[in-house]
């Protein structure tokens, strides 16, 4: 009987156990789409579909919005692989930390010269300073690179240093031919796990070189991914603590912003599409993601979102890779009221970014 009865403990135990693993399996791999979006409708995720169409009409352009991990709403050409500006640049801060996951990089402080040994021969005048920059310095756009400024001394929204990143850590650290920095994209440290299905594009004879052109869904895939913490489907795509970086290095609001003044550049690889000092960081700006903080003039930089949100913008927020994880929403949108100028973001474009997401909070019809 005593055989009988811990056998019977043991059985219990064993479906407890088996009942505990498939509860965390569930959880580790619900919320996400398959091959293609699973959708539901705008009220059974808690928004109204009347406010929604209302919403995208205005707008105009193209987007998505996803809860839940379930597509809810979508209007123009979602398929369509846009050039997305800057609001693609946390997918070179992720690939750079794959470089560190895979350690083909040391660490972010790292010398870029190590890998582009051209820098060490940079500005002989000012001390050759381009042989301090590191990788943290091009993530945080303090790298000085192309202005007077020593590494780490002043801040520069540069589209130069996030090309000299992007090719470094795609042509150098993955030791990668350009032609083929689309594979480095779409394989299995990103795309072709979490199922990229219009085949985003780095090599389009239509922009410059190392310009992402995505779709809006794709782009809602690659959000999705960081709402979940960087795990898809129960995968791990970035170490924890990798992930908990890639999602820091924000700047202290009274960070000087260069002066401005130039210096000399490599001739390759050149801009990846504007210039050396486009806007303020507002002490809201990290490794290319925007966060809901204060900013200098005491406000949220979006007072009508949730405080955890944050967000990649480009051309002012008229392209914008959106996460609130409050809402367990993911907002894409590209090309947005595209007869207006919404640059700088920093003046102009957090304001309307900030009107569209207050829009999308008073659609919201249930908690």
């Amino acid at each position: 009987m005593k055989r009988l009865a811990a056998g019977g403990i043991g059985l219990a135990l064993a479906i407890l156990a088996t009942a505990a693993l498939w509860s965390v399996w569930r959880a580790q791999t619900t919320g996400f789409p398959g091959r293609h979006w699973a959708w539901t409708t705008p009220e059974a995720a808690g928004f109204s579909a009347e406010k929604l169409a209302e919403f995208s009409r205005k707008t105009g352009g193209s987007g998505c919005i996803v809860r839940g991990g379930k597509m809810i709403h979508a209007w123009g050409d979602v398929t369509n692989r846009h050039d997305v500006a800057s609001s693609c640049k946390p997918v070179y801060a992720f690939l750079t930390f794959k470089a560190l996951e895979e350690r083909r990089l040391a660490s972010l402080d790292e010398p870029v010269a190590k890998f582009m040994p051209a820098l060490a021969d940079l500005n002989p005048d000012l001390g050759h300073k381009d042989r301090a920059i590191t990788f943290r310095h091009l993530l945080r756009q303090t790298s000085g690179y192309g202005l007077l400024e020593d590494p780490g001394a002043a801040f520069a929204y540069n589209d130069f240093g996030t090309g000299l990143l992007v090719w470094t850590v795609l042509h150098e650290v993955y030791q990668t031919p350009w032609k083929q920095f689309d594979g480095v994209l779409n394989g299995p440290r990103l795309g072709a796990v979490v199922g990229f299905e219009d085949l985003p594009d780095l090599n389009s004879r239509q922009s410059h070189l190392g310009r992402l052109r995505m779709s809006v869904r794709d782009q809602a895939r690659f959000a999705l991914l960081v709402l979940r913490g960087g795990t898809w489907r129960g995968r791990t795509m970035l170490r924890e603590d990798l992930f908990r970086e890639a999602l820091a290095g924000v700047l202290p609001a009274d960070f000087p912003r260069t002066s401005g003044a130039e210096s000399r550049t490599l001739k390759k690889p050149g801009s990846i599409g504007g210039g050396k000092n486009q806007k303020n960081h507002l002490g809201c700006l990290g490794y290319y993601w925007w966060f809901n903080r204060i900013a200098p003039d005491g406000t949220r930089l979006l007072p009508d979102a949730p405080p955890g949100t944050f967000f990649g913008s480009g051309y002012g927020g008229r392209f914008a890779m959106v996460v609130v994880p409050e809402w367990d929403l993911v907002a894409v949108w590209h090309d947005v009221h595209k007869d207006e100028v919404w640059s700088p973001f920093s003046e102009v474009g957090r304001f309307r970014v900030n009107e569209l997401l207050r829009e999308l909070r008073d659609a919201r019809i249930s908690p």
